[in-house]
């Protein structure tokens, strides 16, 4: 009896959570080396094997498989049936599932009547069928422990059944449901006075309050939690707190110390064999990736994450990473796969009647139509998603759905539209409390009304936008801010400070990759940690199928004993009759005991190999240490060597700064200069010109009329020039106006003002214009370029049949300019020059060698290219490429999930 007091006071300490769980482990270890009674060892192997699951599956299922051979050898009923259950429960959590569903019935086949155990039985069953997806079996299990519960009136499980099915609320998305469970179940966790139980239930309610987005509730919970654990030093609790803390963290927009907590948590792990929560721990850190604009990492995750939950046949975990890796593929632009992983996703999503998932597919279905440009495929799954995540009240998705429409809109040039959903979407943030995604709505909303021309609305947006990433102290966020500030800036022709912003935006990011690169140490050692851990399961395989060969020997030498006492009897009564068999028997015997001694033989040979294995494995382990040491210490310098580095580059920096004021001083007085030079040079030609004809008329005399003839053409030809020159100061300095470019129009008028020449010529024009898209550019800048390239066709065109012919079309995201002529062309060597400032081909042309110079810079000022196919007297062709519009490359950076 005293020993049995003994196992029940270890059990109380269980309940109240005092003792560390190694401590624990040691007390039972302890108390079951101190029990003699047989029922009582049982209970205790089945209590070790319990408590060793939360952090070594395969120390639990020994403890277990113990429990159950020594239940069976007594027939001791209630300890085969917890021993059945422990059983079940390790093939569950590696992945077999239809063998823990068979151990779960096995066990319930043995009940004479209900007690505590089946009620437990029950529950277990209901969790396999949760991780199975099946959740209408789930619910008459966990509907069926509660019955036996009632019925025995037993507290004994209730909690625990309680915090199952608020998991599978939590996996429908029934959060309501799932606080009431949750509720109860901290309740009576709290009365019973079981810490480890009420810190667990605590963290599953902050998981529940950040899907709700109640994050200040979810704060609360983590802090108490967390507490509990770090004072009660349970592993299975620290790593849960960082990982939760580490996905809040992450949600804010503060990535780096997401992924400091992920890795510590994995760095614990190494030590542990807990399948479910490595693959979650994944998951998380390759949606940090994702999130940072590192698909290649979060792609690697994601796909170690599907690896466990496709063994593990969690279908839910699996549907939920196929879609994440169909966002990193939309994110590389590969369509393809990004289409094949969603469909997978959907179709799991869609059996189960996954609404929240569902509605998530759909999601990210339409932002890969809205990348394909299929507008209304985009906005048909869009609003599919947004209706489904308003009847669950998931209100993060809600503003997530809204946000994305708005883009859609955007991108179809329909501001209005794009306007009102990114107002609702930011109703939504506001109502929401999430500070980073408030931010990320205030960006983006700042940036649409600069797109609109609405600065002033922009600037106030944006201002809050600035706000919010200073206070929350995030790099991503005053990153993007910083780019959005930059184009305010430019849209209001204060090119100055829009360069200086657009340099701090660049700053940011490379300081957000640096910051990345910091953690592959961290990375490395961690993954380090985790092949170290593989390794170390299969050195425990081997030990436990060596193990079972001892006891198959044993066996074989037991049954043989038990036939060598059977003939010895037999022996005695019919000796005269069966000597002879009696010797051949013998001699089997023998055979029998050579054969043992040649499988002991072997399996000590096997013995000692695996421990020559170990030995390497711990001299490898030490070189390993070693090289970790040399890294840390390279690290270190290179650190040093990066402040150094940055100190010089600060002062490179003040330098620069300093420098390009003076020059953009000295350019802005030039300019001026030009400018005015240019129009005072004009007025006196006007006045040549205007004289000369009027000398036209007044004068008769043929001699001098053929002299005013010669001055107005010079005066002409200077004043040509003097246009062209403010031309290269209008493409360097003036403020642009950004719409929809008519391009025929523009060439057409173009044509009228050089309606003379081309008729004194003969030159026919031709124009043929196919745009799929509106053509959004500056005009002025289009003109000049168009303007410029008629001229030159004009001056050198040939006196047979001359022709300008501009064809337009596009192709893909640009815009294809084409002027083509049949005029005098160009020598092939020259083909690169002639697009330098008054470089002319030939001593006979009459032009000032700007015109191309003019062209050329324009195009560029356009982030567009131009070339050049002629030969000579055979005409030539230029080809211009510029971009269809310039915003669009900003969409990609902007989805929300």
């Amino acid at each position: 009896m005293r020993r049995l007091l003994l196992v029940l006071v270890c059990f109380l300490f269980t309940t109240v959570g005092a003792w560390a769980q190694q401590v624990l482990v040691d007390s039972l270890v302890h108390v079951l080396n101190a029990t003699e009674n047989n029922a009582a060892r049982v209970d205790v192997l089945c209590e070790l094997s319990s408590v060793s699951y939360n952090y070594d599956i395969e120390l639990g299922y020994s403890y277990a498989q113990q429990a159950y051979a020594k239940a069976k050898r007594l027939n001791y009923e209630k300890g085969m049936r917890y021993a059945l259950i422990l059983q079940g429960f390790y093939h569950q959590d590696i992945g077999e599932n239809e063998t823990a569903l068979k151990y779960y019935r096995e066990a319930s086949a043995l009940y004479d009547s209900p007690d505590d155990l089946q009620a437990y039985g029950y529950v277990m069953t209901g969790n396999l069928y949760r991780i199975m997806a099946q959740y209408d079996s789930a619910s008459i299990a966990y509907a069926r422990g509660l019955a036996v519960q009632d019925n025995i009136k037993s507290e004994t499980y209730r909690a625990y059944t309680y915090k199952s099915m608020a998991r599978l609320y939590m996996v429908q998305w029934k959060n309501k449901e799932a606080e009431e469970s949750l509720i109860k179940a901290l309740e009576l966790y709290k009365k019973k006075n079981s810490s480890r139980s009420v810190a667990d239930t605590e963290l599953l309610l902050a998981r529940l309050y950040r899907n709700k987005t109640e994050y200040s509730k979810a704060d609360v919970y983590i802090a108490k939690a967390c507490e509990t654990a770090n004072a009660l030093k349970d592993d299975f609790l620290q790593f849960q707190c960082l990982g939760i803390t580490g996905e809040v963290r992450a949600d804010n927009g503060d990535y780096t110390e997401a992924l400091e907590l992920y890795f510590r948590a994995l760095k614990m792990l190494t030590s542990k064999n807990i399948p479910t929560i490595t693959g979650n721990l994944y998951y998380n850190i390759g949606s940090v990736y994702e999130e940072r604009g590192q698909n290649d990492l979060a792609l690697k995750y994601f796909l170690e994450a599907l690896k466990i939950a496709e063994k593990l046949g969690d279908k839910h975990e699996a549907a939920r990473i196929q879609s994440s890796v169909a966002w990193i593929y939309k994110n590389q632009l590969n369509f393809g796969l990004a289409h094949d992983y969603i469909k997978k996703s959907l179709a799991i999503r869609e059996q189960i009647q996954d609404e929240h998932g569902v509605s998530n597919c759909y999601n990210v279905l339409g932002l890969i139509y809205l990348l394909e440009k299929k507008y209304t495929l985009a906005q048909d799954y869009m609003l599919k998603s947004l209706a489904i995540r308003k009847r669950i009240d998931h209100k993060k998705g809600i503003s997530a759905s809204l946000f994305n429409l708005g883009l859609i809109s955007e991108a179809q040039q329909d501001f209005d539209n794009a306007m009102r959903y990114q107002e609702e979407a930011l109703v939504m943030d506001e109502r929401i409390g999430n500070r980073y995604g408030l931010g990320i709505s205030y960006n983006s909303i700042g940036n649409l009304y600069t797109r609109v021309g609405r600065l002033a609305d922009a600037k106030h947006y944006l201002e809050k936008a600035r706000d919010i990433g200073k206070e929350i102290h995030s790099e991503t966020l005053r990153m993007y801010n910083k780019l959005f500030w930059s184009q305010y800036l430019e849209a209001k022709g204060d090119f100055k400070n829009a360069l200086v912003y657009h340099e701090q935006y660049s700053q940011l990011n490379d300081s957000i990759y640096s910051e990345s690169n910091a953690g592959k140490l961290a990375e490395l050692e961690a993954l380090y940690q985790v092949e170290k851990k593989d390794e170390a399961i299969v050195m425990l395989n081997q030990q436990r199928e060596l193990q079972k060969n001892r006891i198959d020997i044993q066996q074989s030498q037991i049954n043989l004993q038990n036939t060598v006492i059977l003939f010895g009897i037999a022996g005695t009564i019919l000796i005269s009759i069966l000597a002879i068999n009696i010797y051949r028997y013998n001699r089997q015997m023998r055979k029998a005991n050579i054969s043992i001694i040649e499988q002991k033989e072997e399996i000590q040979a096997q013995s000692e190999e695996l421990t020559e294995a170990n030995q390497r494995l711990v001299r490898l382990n030490e070189e390993l240490i070693e090289k970790t040491e040399e890294i840390q210490a390279q690290s270190e310098e290179l650190r040093e060597t990066n402040e150094m580095i940055v100190e010089i580059n600060r002062d490179l920096d003040e330098m620069v700064s300093k420098r390009t004021a003076q020059l953009n001083e000295a350019y802005k007085e030039l300019d001026t200069f030009f400018y005015r030079s240019s129009h005072d040079f004009r007025r006196p030609l006007t006045t040549f010109m205007g004289l000369a004809e009027v000398a036209s008329v007044t004068v008769k005399d043929h001699n001098a009329l053929e002299l005013f003839d010669k001055v107005r053409e010079t005066a002409r030809s200077l004043d040509k020039m003097l246009i062209k020159l403010q031309s290269i100061s209008d493409v360097g300095a003036q403020q642009l106006v950004y719409k929809e470019v008519f391009i025929e129009e523009i060439y057409q008028n173009i044509c009228d003002d050089f309606r003379e020449d081309i008729l004194a010529k003969g030159i026919k024009t031709f124009c043929e214009v196919s745009l799929h898209e509106p053509f959004i550019s500056y005009p002025a800048m289009v003109r000049i370029i168009l303007e410029n390239m008629v001229e030159n066709a004009i001056n050198f065109c040939t006196p047979v049949n001359p022709f300008i012919r501009l064809q337009v079309h596009q192709e893909n995201d640009e815009c294809i300019v084409i002027l083509e002529d049949n005029g005098q062309g160009i020598l092939k060597e020259y083909h690169e020059r002639v697009f330098e400032m008054y470089f002319r081909a030939s001593d006979r042309s009459k032009g000032n060698g700007l015109g191309l110079y003019i062209v050329r810079k324009a195009v560029e000022k356009l982030n567009g290219t131009i070339a050049l196919e002629a030969s000579i007297n055979e005409g030539s062709r230029f080809i211009v490429r510029l971009p269809v519009s310039y915003h669009e490359s900003l969409l990609t950076s902007r989805f929300k999930l």
